[in-house]
This record gives C-alpha cells, sequence and structure tokens, in this order.
C-alpha cells in the first residue's frame, strides 16, 4: 500500500512543478514573441467525405483574443477567403445544408493560415451555433476525455432521463432507475457508491453550480429539451470549470434568445403512462434577449409504485451594457413527485420484475420536492485579452421524503464564482474563486403509512466550501500545447443535533487541500490529436447522507476521497470518414467512500444506508467513441448510413483491502457497448436501430458473491424532420428482455436488482415558429 509519505512528497513534486510552470508561462507569450503581422488571411476548401467540392458553405472564424468574427461562403469551387485579418489564433467553423458542421482551430500569427474542411452528411434542419462549435474547439485544447452533446441529438430522443442523454458517452455510466430521471449515475466509478442522487461529478446549469456545497446533487430538476448543448468534462478537465470531483463535471446549457425559435411545442407519449409537454419560447429586443420554458412530465410507471410527475421552468435573460459587459439572469423551479418501488432479490426480480416490494408500497416510499435556483452573472471584456467575470446564486429546496423515517428537510446553498482569464495568441489564462455555503435544517419522523409519526431527529448542519483555482495552457509550438493548474480547497462540516433523546450527534470535521494538474496536447498532424495529464481530486464526504449515517454517535470515521487520475489518449479523424477518440485512465484512490445498505435491527424489512472509508482502491478502464460515416448515395442521391459506437472497459479494485482482499468494486459493468447504425434521407426521413450491450456479468457487492446478469437490449429510433416541425418514434427493448440495467450495491438484505422497462413504444412530435 502506498505510504502517506511518499503520497505527500508525490503531491508536492507535482504541484510544485504545476504551479511554478503555471505562473512562469502567463508571461512565456510576450518574452517569445514572434516578427509582428499587421494582417494577414485565412483560406481553406470544403468536401465532403467522397472528396467532392461543397459550393455554399457557410464560414465563420471568429478571433478568440477580440471575439471579432468574420464570415465566408464557399465558392463553386469549394474554397472561400478571410483576407485583412488581425493575426492571431481562429476558431474556424463550417456548416452547409445536409451535413453536419465542423470546427478546428486555425493561425494566422506567423503567416497566412489555412484551414481545410470535410463534412461528414448530417440531418435535414440540422443548425450550427457559433456557441455549440465554440464549446467544441476547447476540446481542441484539452488533454483529456470530453464531449458535448448537441440540443439537436437530444431533440432526437426522448430526452427524459440521463439515460437518454449520455448513452453514447463512453466512460459515462447513465443508467435509470425503474425508467424515471433517479439514477445510479457515474464517470470512471466516481459516484458507484451512491444507490440514490448524485455525488462524485460537479453538477452545473448555465455554469452555474446546481449541487450543494457539499457535492450532493439530483437529476429532477434537470429539463435536457430546454438545452442548447450538454458539455462533458471527465476527470481534472473540469478544472477550469472548478471541477473538484474525480469524476469531473456536467454543464446543461440552455437555449437562449439567440438561439430560440419565437415559439416551440412537443407533445410525446407512450408506454407506462409516459406524457411530456414542452413549450418554449426565445426572442431578441435590442441590446437583450430572452428564453423561457416549461416542462411538463408524467409517468405511470413500469413497476407498481413507480409514478413520477414533473414541472420544471427554465428563464434565461441576458443584456448587453455595452459591446464589452454583458449581464445574464438565470431561473430555474422544479416540482417534483415520485414514488420508489425499491429493489428486489434475484428471486422476486424473476418471479414478478413490475412488483414493488412490499414495504414500500405500504409505507409509500417517495421524495417530493419544491426547487427554485436564481442566478446573476456579469461578464467584462477588456482591451489585450483580458476578462472579469462572475456570477452569484441562491438555491432554495424544501424536501418531503417518506423512506424508513419520513424526512423534512429545508436546504439553502449560496455561492458564486470570480473568474479573471486572458487569452494572448499562444496563451490562455483563467484564474477563479469559487465560494459555497449551504445551511439545512430538518426533522425526521417515524413512517406510518405514509405519514408522519412521532419525531426521531431534528438538526441543523452547515456544509461550507471555498475553492481558488488556476489554469494555463500554453502553445509552446503550434502543433503542442502545456496544461497546468491547481486547485486549494478548504471544506467545513458540521451538525447540530437537537434532539438529544437518542444521545447527542453533533459533531464538526474540517478538509483542505492541494490538487495540481499536468498535462498536454500534442497535435502531430492535421486532424490528429495525443493528449496526456495527471491530476488530483479531493472531495469531502456529503455531509447528511454519507457523515451522518447508520452506525455512529457523531460523524462516520470517513476521510476524504483523495485520488490521483492520469490518463492518455488520442482523438482525430482517419480515413476521411471516421471520427474517434480513444482514452486510458487509471485512478488510484486513497479513502474511496464505499457505500453499504444494512439492516437497522436484525430482521428488518428494509435497509439504510451506511459508508465506510475503502484504504486504497484502483479505477483503471478503457472508452472509445466512433463515428464513422459508412455509405452516401446509397438509394438516392444525398442519402447517407452511419454508424456510431461508445464502448467503456472498467476494471474497478479493491488494493489488498482488510475486508475485501483485491475484490472488484461492485455496480460498474466490466464492458459496456452502445452501437447505432443510422439513415438519413435528403427530404428529412431517418431510422436508427441500436443496441445496448453489457456482453459480461459483474457483481453487485464487494464480496464478490453476487453478479448482475449479461444482457443485449436491442431499442429502435425514427422520425421525418422538416425546418419548422418534426415526427419522433423510439421502440425500447423490442425482445421484451428481462434485465437490471442498474443496481443496487452491497444491499444487505440481497436486494440488488432493479428491473429496467419492458418492451415499449414513445411517438412524439415537435413544432417550431422560423426566427
Amino acid at each position: 500500500m502506498k505510504s502517506q509519505e511518499s503520497r505527500r512528497t508525490a503531491i508536492l513534486k507535482v504541484g510544485i512543478v504545476s504551479i511554478v510552470l503555471t505562473f512562469f508561462l502567463t508571461g512565456g507569450p510576450s518574452a517569445m514573441a514572434q516578427q509582428t503581422v499587421t494582417s494577414a488571411a485565412l483560406s481553406g476548401r470544403v468536401e465532403d467525405p467522397n472528396g467532392a467540392v461543397v459550393a455554399g458553405a457557410q464560414v465563420v472564424a471568429i478571433n478568440t483574443l477580440t471575439k471579432e468574427e468574420r464570415r465566408a461562403v464557399t465558392d463553386a469551387q469549394g474554397r472561400y477567403l478571410l483576407d485583412g485579418l488581425p493575426p492571431g489564433v481562429y476558431i474556424v467553423t463550417v456548416s452547409a445544408k445536409g451535413f453536419t458542421s465542423a470546427t478546428r482551430e486555425a493561425r494566422t500569427t506567423e503567416a497566412n493560415g489555412a484551414a481545410n474542411f470535410q463534412l461528414l452528411v448530417g440531418t435535414v434542419g440540422e443548425t450550427v451555433t457559433v456557441e455549440d462549435e465554440t464549446a467544441r474547439a476547447e476540446i481542441e485544447r484539452t488533454p483529456g476525455g470530453v464531449a458535448v452533446i448537441s440540443g439537436r441529438s437530444l431533440t432526437q430522443t426522448r430526452a427524459y432521463n440521463v439515460h437518454d442523454v449520455f448513452e453514447f458517452t463512453p466512460g459515462v455510466l447513465a443508467q435509470s432507475r425503474y425508467g424515471s430521471d433517479e439514477a445510479q449515475f457515474s464517470i470512471r466509478g466516481s459516484g458507484l457508491r451512491n444507490n440514490y442522487h448524485g455525488r462524485g461529478v460537479n453538477f452545473l446549469i448555465n455554469g452555474m453550480p446546481h449541487m450543494d456545497a457539499d457535492g450532493f446533487s439530483e437529476y429532477e430538476a434537470l429539463d435536457f429539451l430546454a438545452a442548447q448543448r450538454v458539455e462533458v468534462w471527465k476527470g481534472a478537465n473540469a478544472l477550469r470549470y472548478g471541477g473538484n470531483t474525480s469524476g469531473g463535471a456536467i454543464n446543461l446549457v440552455t437555449q437562449t434568445g439567440k438561439t430560440a425559435a419565437p415559439f416551440e411545442l412537443r407533445v410525446q407519449g407512450g408506454s407506462f403512462g409516459s406524457f411530456t409537454g414542452h413549450v418554449a419560447t426565445g426572442g431578441e429586443r435590442g441590446r437583450g434577449n430572452y428564453f423561457l420554458s416549461f416542462t411538463e412530465v408524467e409517468l405511470d410507471g413500469y413497476r407498481e409504485h413507480s409514478q413520477q410527475g414533473r414541472q420544471r421552468f427554465y428563464g434565461n435573460f441576458n443584456f448587453a451594457l455595452d459591446d464589452r459587459t454583458d449581464l445574464n439572469l438565470d431561473i430555474v423551479y422544479a416540482n417534483v413527485g415520485e414514488r420508489y418501488p425499491g429493489s428486489l432479490t434475484r428471486e422476486e426480480f424473476f418471479r414478478d420484475p413490475r412488483a414493488a416490494d412490499p414495504i414500500y408500497v405500504q409505507q409509500d416510499w417517495g421524495r417530493f420536492i419544491n426547487y427554485t435556483r436564481v442566478g446573476f452573472g456579469m461578464r467584462r471584456r477588456f482591451d489585450g485579452g483580458h476578462e472579469f467575470s462572475f456570477n452569484v446564486f441562491g438555491q432554495y429546496r424544501n424536501l418531503d421524503h417518506p423512506i424508513f423515517n419520513v424526512l423534512d428537510q429545508d436546504t439553502r446553498t449560496f455561492g458564486g464564482e470570480f473568474r479573471y482569464s486572458h487569452t494572448s495568441e499562444r496563451n490562455r489564462l483563467v484564474i477563479g474563486f469559487a465560494p459555497q455555503v449551504t445551511p439545512n435544517g430538518g426533522r425526521r419522523f417515524e413512517n406510518i403509512n405514509g405519514s408522519a409519526g412521532a419525531q426521531t431527529a431534528h438538526f441543523d448542519s452547515l456544509a461550507t466550501n471555498y475553492g481558488i483555482y488556476v489554469e494555463n495552457q500554453f502553445d509552446i509550438r503550434p502543433s503542442f500545447t502545456l496544461v497546468t493548474g491547481a486547485r486549494a480547497d478548504w471544506a467545513l462540516r458540521r451538525f447540530t443535533d437537537f434532539f438529544l433523546a437518542d444521545g447527542d450527534q453533533s459533531d464538526e470535521r474540517t478538509f483542505k487541500a492541494v490538487s495540481p494538474k499536468l498535462g498536454f496536447v500534442w497535435r502531430p498532424r492535421n486532424q490528429m490529436q495525443v493528449f496526456a495529464n495527471a491530476s488530483r481530486s479531493y472531495e469531502p464526504p456529503v455531509l447528511n447522507i454519507e457523515l451522518i449515517s447508520f452506525g455512529a454517535p457523531g460523524f462516520l470515521p470517513l476521510g476524504a476521497q483523495d485520488t490521483w487520475q492520469y490518463e492518455v489518449g488520442t482523438r482525430g479523424r482517419a480515413l476521411q470518414r471516421l471520427n474517434y477518440e480513444l482514452t486510458f485512465f487509471d485512478l488510484e484512490i486513497n479513502d474511496e467512500i464505499i457505500n453499504s445498505s444494512v439492516r437497522p435491527f436484525p430482521g428488518a424489512p428494509f435497509t439504510i444506508p451506511s459508508f465506510r472509508s475503502a484504504p486504497e482502491t484502483r479505477h483503471t478502464g478503457l472508452e472509445l467513441s466512433l463515428d464513422a460515416a459508412l455509405w452516401q448515395g446509397l438509394f438516392t442521391e444525398g442519402d447517407a448510413v452511419t454508424a456510431r459506437t461508445a464502448y467503456t472497459f472498467s476494471r474497478f479494485r479493491y488494493v489488498d483491502d482488510p475486508t475485501y482482499f483485491n475484490n472488484y468494486l461492485p455496480g460498474a459493468p466490466r464492458h459496456l457497448v452502445r452501437s447505432e447504425l443510422r439513415y438519413d434521407h435528403p427530404r428529412g426521413f431517418w431510422i436508427a436501430p441500436n443496441v445496448d450491450w453489457s456482453p459480461a456479468t459483474y457483481f453487485m457487492d464487494s464480496a464478490n458473491t453476487a453478479r448482475n446478469d449479461k444482457y443485449a437490449v436491442l431499442n429502435l429510433r425514427a422520425g421525418f424532420d422538416r425546418q419548422q416541425w418534426g415526427i419522433f418514434f423510439e421502440a425500447s427493448n423490442l425482445t421484451d428482455r428481462l434485465y437490471s440495467a442498474s443496481v443496487q450495491v452491497d444491499n444487505d438484505a440481497g436486494s440488488f436488482f432493479e428491473p429496467a422497462n419492458g418492451r415499449s413504444a414513445y411517438i412524439g412530435f415537435t413544432y417550431k415558429f422560423k426566427k
């Protein structure tokens, strides 16, 4: 086992190197400046997958320093020219009807630049926004696994839960529990400890945290139908966004008045009483723009006692005080009601997968939430590539939660972020400070058939987190970018017990750490990158779920989860038709927080969560993403056949654990494959069968005695899209396979299985006004 002394030495060495390089290189561009160029040009050629020219393509180039935007259109030979450009680095985006957009970075620093493109076939109605492609261009400078999921791709799914959104993102395990928003969610094993709700990943909406100060988050308020895109920053690649978790960050970016239609209506419904209604509007008024959306979701559920109901409202208001100063106001509201069916033993699972645990029905286990978040931000740009921004937010959550007790909690979270950035021709620096505080007040009562009985607990709690971070990207050469950074965190967890009949559980603990990062991106040739990074993350326990749980008079003896993460990979384009990304990762973890659902007393008909720290664990794996254009003009001119695959290999193990030796950690499929074959017709029809395949059994308990079965599930999606309207159809689990995609790990009662939905079908209709 790695000694604490050697671990501190490694942290110190990497930290010193990262911090020194970061602050030294921020002055590098001026010291290494090249001969001044006063004017330059950018040119290139745009082709389709077969090498034929694409005339009339729209070309947009944005200067990363000044944010100046220039446009051009390709001529009959597929060529474009942007002359008279200030020298510098540009993000160039090309879009054309019937093709997916493409983005790359181009430089005109030392001479005229060239940027050629080969577009993949897209779908009718597909549009490109500069904001989306700017986000994609950030990938080009990221030394690790990242992904951008477009709003367009979301509208061609139900977009009902996290599984619909992240199913083709390798490394992300997003398995819906009993068909609802609640999920088993993990990135590289980060959240395997949670049988409910989210930990180990930072969730954000429009860049503002959607979580408490101790890292607790939930999925029910996330409305993906309002999204312009969803960004996935794995591991330390989220440092630029204040990420301090081993899993990284998920950022849901909503539509704005610049991107949204004046009016949009979506209605969909299907099996198990599923209904979704979504209405949205957006527009521009002078210097301002706005976006408003409301979504209603109802679900009877595949299983007994699994009814769901959601109402979500999103509001986004932006105003430009002048050409350099932007203000924004962000509002989120969610009213959530859901009933829990519970998990099943193997015998119960095969006897009647649609049944609920009888105790869950008798005591009406469920979760009912009112959630509101309001955020305000400002961004100011200065000459020379300097930018300052800040945001402040407050959120309130009222929780009525009948489970083994009835929980009544009021949680308030206040926070913000102050960020300075500087962009020059060869250097990009960001420095930020992110304070967050979460006071919580709660009571617990006996559960008498779903109603509150005698009081069993009364408490206040306080979680705070203060983080300072810095990251620098320095182009040593046009083909090689060095990335350095660090984050310092100080956290407090305090619990004050007012119900002393069963003893005083009051307790307090502080945590602090410095987490360095060092990485690079190398571009050995056009449309190919090699990247690597080493980083640390430091995650104190969640207060009211992990530190205060069954088994201790005060806090459980949990340390902060301390992770060193290493990754190396490559991404790019091959054979003119294949986009790929391949990443190997290795997480070496001290004090990983492990869940154990235990019976509170012998013979108890239910389990409650408890936690322990595993001295040392290791998560290793591989992520592979492939997106290929297979054929064009198969049946008619302009049609296309494409394929995509997401594969994740996971090998998560204890290391010389005193109880579980070198066993596998439970809950993660060893292999997970999602593949889709898609046909697009130029008139707008498309059809896309896909398979969700877990080809090997995997363990559900740390003792490695219980396995989840392997499965292969066939699904089908199809649609007809026009510029203003579209029809969507989905048929899931076509063979009516009985399987459990999500599991309850280390359940002392042996209730590991959470049956996935049986055969089901859904249909939806969308209509939009033209802008």
